[in-house]
């Protein structure tokens, strides 16, 4: 991966296992397509977090996650072409698998959304009685 992105730690895992996935329930049966669905998915996972972004970084992010487990050139292919369908439930697989990415970014962007608000209101909680300690102390 020539760009790195803090982003690859919270979807690298979800785009590895649905990797794994698809592999273990298509390989036998598609090949090409297999590559596409991988990339399906992994821009239906970042959108919810990359959506209404810059389109450019979406895409950088998208690449970088597909080439954590495709080589560069099948990387490119599956990002820039969709290949003819071998099998008839192929083509609708692609918008399922889109769609089944952005229900698991939605829930990262949740959990992601509550963890902060967490942190945030621990630390302020934390801020709050170190200041009730000094003023006691005053």
């Amino acid at each position: 991966m020539d760009i790195q992105f803090a982003e690859i730690e919270v979807f690298a895992p979800k785009a590895e296992a649905a990797w794994a996935a698809l592999q273990r329930q298509y390989a036998s049966r598609i090949s090409a397509e297999l590559d596409h669905l991988l990339a399906c998915f992994v821009l239906g996972l970042t959108s919810p977090a990359c959506g209404e972004g810059d389109p450019g970084f979406h895409f950088d992010l998208c690449r970088a996650l597909v080439a954590v487990n495709l080589p560069p050139e099948r990387t490119e292919a599956a990002l820039h072409a969709v290949p003819e369908p071998t099998q008839p439930w192929v083509a609708s697989a692609y918008q399922l698998i889109e769609k089944q990415g952005a229900k698991v970014g939605l829930s990262l962007r949740e959990k992601t959304r509550n963890f902060e608000d967490f942190l945030a209101t621990e630390a302020n909680g934390a801020a709050h009685q170190s200041a009730s300690a000094i003023a006691r102390k005053n």
